[in-house]
């Protein structure tokens, strides 16, 4: 079989490939991508080989502007993330496909790759493949959004874990527990008076 137009995992427009009757027969053909080679349609075949090649040159300079384009971008994503630097969940590749997206880029998932799972504050690398013979790397940097207030509780917990430790308690620890207990017996006593 002569393939018309690049087929993922098989190969490009003009290859020349091997594959088992029935995919060439009911996918492959029907589809038109590609030509069962034989000497019949060898005349068809060339004229129509010159004309894909003419057609597959100009789609990889296209593709090849577009990966330039491409590789010039400053992506940056804001998480949330934890004092270590992880991030609370991780950066997929939905998110990178929205931003690809909202800067005018169309891509299906399937395209792009992620070397590793995003899941740590700093700068990942991904690939993107535009072309199956035009590939672009592109790096993501990862933002972590510490939220206000888990600094303050991580400080808290800190010194209430040192206290204990030291045997002290702290003044507004005691202060704080004393009141709830005065609360709670003032509620039982209207409770029961009603």
């Amino acid at each position: 079989m002569i393939l018309t137009e690049d087929v993922a995992n098989l190969g490009s427009l003009g290859d020349a490939v091997e594959v088992k009757a029935g995919y060439g027969r009911n996918y492959l053909i029907p589809q038109g991508k590609a030509l069962l080679a034989d000497n019949r349609a060898s005349k068809e075949l060339q004229h129509r080989l010159t004309h894909l090649e003419k057609l597959r040159q100009g789609k990889i300079a296209l593709a090849q502007e577009q990966a330039a384009k491409i590789k010039e971008l400053q992506l940056e994503v804001v998480r949330k993330a934890g004092q270590g630097g992880r991030l609370f969940g991780s950066v997929t590749i939905r998110d990178i496909l929205q931003m690809l997206t909202d800067q005018g880029y169309d891509f299906d998932r399937k395209v792009v790759t992620l070397h590793a799972p995003i899941r740590n504050v700093g700068s990942h690398e991904l690939t993107i493949r535009v072309h199956t013979e035009v590939r672009v790397s592109l790096s993501i940097k990862v933002i972590g959004e510490i939220e206000p207030g888990a600094a303050e509780v991580a400080e808290e917990t800190a010194e209430a874990s040192e206290d204990t430790e030291t045997g002290e308690e702290n003044p507004e620890t005691v202060e704080a527990s004393a009141e709830e207990s005065q609360e709670t017996e003032t509620g039982v006593e209207t409770e029961a008076s009603a």
